[in-house]
């Protein structure tokens, strides 16, 4: 992919844009795949909401904004935002598998 100062058009911009976005998805499908995995080395509700490590990386992710001169009030909500729904999907696969848990026994 051409740099973005080294295009010529609009449209080779938008196609380019295009791309890293689709990269960005294909990221984010990704994480989502870590997502569902971590619950297995979860016990607890708390230990999936884990307020600390949101802190932590509500943080860090600020940092890594700034770092790429981007603004990191943006991203921190951005990240909220997917933290809060992959908490919200954590807790859906754990509790369904506490149910097929106790259904076994």
């Amino acid at each position: 992919m051409k740099e973005a100062e080294d295009c010529m058009s609009i449209d080779e911009i938008r196609d380019c844009i295009d791309k890293v976005d689709y990269h960005i998805i294909e990221a984010f499908g990704k994480r989502m795949e870590y997502v569902r995995e971590i619950v297995k080395f979860k016990n607890n509700a708390e230990g999936i909401v884990a307020k600390d490590r949101q802190l932590r990386v509500f943080q860090k992710r600020r940092e890594w904004a700034q770092e790429f001169g981007l603004n990191p009030d943006l991203f921190e909500e951005m990240y909220k935002l997917l933290v809060n729904w992959n908490v919200q999907k954590e807790l859906e696969i754990f509790r369904n598998n506490e149910k097929e848990n106790s259904n076994q026994i």
